[in-house]
């Protein structure tokens, strides 16, 4: 029963003073694993990612992808605008949306031009210096492809 009676006491949590996407910053050394869409292994590239804040309701992408699959060597320079938990940018290469869901998990939608897909990304923080994104990748209502990228955090900002 005490268990229940704190249940009914007014908390006092004090706000998160984690900023979202703050947890995204520094820069970042990863491998992509490109899948069919049957899940069979294509191929895995090098990523190399550099994260750093502009302003305060504004973060800069630097990706640097040896070889993404289907593309080529592909380079994404995005600032990405924020309002809260939601983030978002345009670019002649993309068109972006995001939430943070929770303080270590966030997930993005991109309308790429670059590869011709609607991409569905989920980033999930295994700890403060490790992270996995899992990706769809949609072209003309079918997976086109699935990825992952596994990155570890080299630099802290």
């Amino acid at each position: 029963m005490v268990y229940a009676n704190a249940m009914n006491q007014t908390e006092n949590h004090k706000p998160a003073t984690a900023q979202p996407y703050q947890c995204f910053m520094g820069r970042w050394e990863g491998l992509c694993k490109s899948f069919d869409p049957t899940g069979h292994f294509l191929e895995s590239s090098a990523v190399h990612m550099h994260v750093y804040w502009l302003d305060d309701q504004t973060w800069h992408l630097h990706e640097h992808f040896e070889n993404l699959y289907g593309v080529g060597e592909t380079i994404y320079d995005t600032p990405i605008s924020v309002e809260g938990k939601r983030c978002f940018a345009e670019s002649a290469q993309i068109k972006l949306q995001g939430a943070e869901l929770t303080p270590y998990n966030y997930v993005f939608t991109i309308d790429s031009a670059v590869s011709n897909t609607i991409v569905y990304n989920n980033h999930y923080f295994f700890d403060p210096d490790t992270r996995r994104i899992i990706t769809q990748k949609v072209r003309d209502g079918e997976t086109h492809l699935f990825q992952i990228q596994d990155f570890a955090r080299v630099e802290r900002p």
